[in-house]
């Protein structure tokens, strides 16, 4: 199969939301190298996850508009996302010279929240391994690869509460917007898996 001509529109519309997303990143000068790079691959890792998460529901409609298995392209924004949420805090440590910003936080719930980012990086790599092993745990691996939504909503939560970025108020608007259209790509997601589940009992 080719790709057709919705598939071209939709690889514009993902471009230009990375286009955007970098545009309004651009709007905060970075006072350091280093510092640039920590926001941008903060912001670009969530638009990965958002994309990644949104897309879940339209797996039929992927594979007409693409060609392509539904996994294949979820994989290429899964792995991106996963690479820059990794690269963030590995420059962030190299920046304040100390491995213990990779250390949750559970304690007080204000800092919890606050360095969200830190048990978000952890929740992802969970997400990771389950699709991994999702041969040898078939009753858990999508629960647990659903974690990708927990991980938006903590980052989301973390950008407010401490991210550069996040007082612009384009920024977070744009993100605030990708985190409603995530829950209620999960809502269609379950909903379309309770049709199917009411289908074939019937």
């Amino acid at each position: 199969m080719k790709l057709t001509a919705e598939g071209k529109i939709i690889i514009v519309i993902v471009l230009g939301i990375y286009a955007l997303v970098i545009s309004l990143f651009l709007m905060t000068p970075a006072s350091t190298p280093l510092s640039f790079i920590i926001r941008l691959c903060a912001l670009l890792a969530m638009t990965s996850i958002f994309i990644a998460t949104f897309m879940t529901p339209f797996m039929v409609q992927l594979y007409k508009y693409f060609g392509k298995s539904f996994i294949k392209i979820h994989h290429v924004f899964s792995i991106t996302g996963i690479v820059l949420a990794t690269v963030h805090p590995i420059a962030f440590a190299i920046q304040e010279v100390n491995i213990g910003v990779f250390v949750p936080v559970f304690y007080p719930w204000y800092d919890f929240w606050l360095l969200a980012g830190r048990p978000a990086l952890i929740l992802i790599y969970v997400a990771v391994l389950a699709v991994l092993l999702r041969k040898k745990i078939p009753a858990t691996w999508r629960p647990l690869h659903g974690l990708n939504y927990v991980v938006f909503f903590f980052g989301y939560v973390h950008g407010i509460l401490i991210g550069t970025d996040f007082q612009n108020i384009l920024i977070l608007i744009v993100f605030t917007i990708m985190l409603i259209l995530s829950l209620g790509a999960l809502i269609l997601k379950r909903l379309n898996a309770y049709k199917r589940s009411k289908k074939r009992k019937s």
